[in-house]
């Protein structure tokens, strides 16, 4: 079994945290620990349920050896082409149906989920850089 590893968007701060960790009352914040843990992180905040959006990790590494989680904004570029897009939630968790992390993503534009010579690269995140989103949105809503 995979180890599931989270980020977590705080609402109330705006702020992308490393690690969240699902406790039985709340979520524990974790700062990057420079992988002096692991990378599991350092604790620094319990945080209410209701005051985070947990952001599951592909465990996909982009060209830069960036891990991709959701709500990553990516650049797919595959069989000479270039497609931009948001990493959806990871559709097979505990990898019991053989699903790419990325499939939907990929799915969109029609790259398979064991395409070769494929290349990612986040760009940011829907949370810190929501512009990017609404353009992306209008791209799509004109089949730009």
């Amino acid at each position: 079994m995979r180890d599931i590893k989270f980020r977590v968007w705080y609402l109330p701060e705006k702020k992308m945290y490393y690690r969240g960790y699902q406790k039985l009352t709340h979520i524990l914040l974790c700062e990057d620990d420079q992988g002096k843990e692991q990378g599991s992180g350092t604790p620094v905040w319990h945080a209410p349920y209701q005051d985070c959006e947990m952001l599951e990790c592909t465990d996909i590494e982009d060209l830069k050896g960036r891990l991709i989680f959701e709500g990553d904004i990516v650049r797919a570029v595959w069989n000479g082409k270039s497609f931009l897009g948001e990493a959806g939630p990871v559709p097979d968790m505990f990898k019991s149906r053989s699903l790419h992390p990325l499939h939907s993503l990929f799915e969109r534009f029609g790259i398979p989920d064991d395409a070769k010579d494929l290349t990612l690269e986040i760009l940011g995140n829907r949370y810190e850089h929501p512009l990017m989103i609404k353009r992306l949105e209008e791209i799509h809503r004109h089949g730009g």
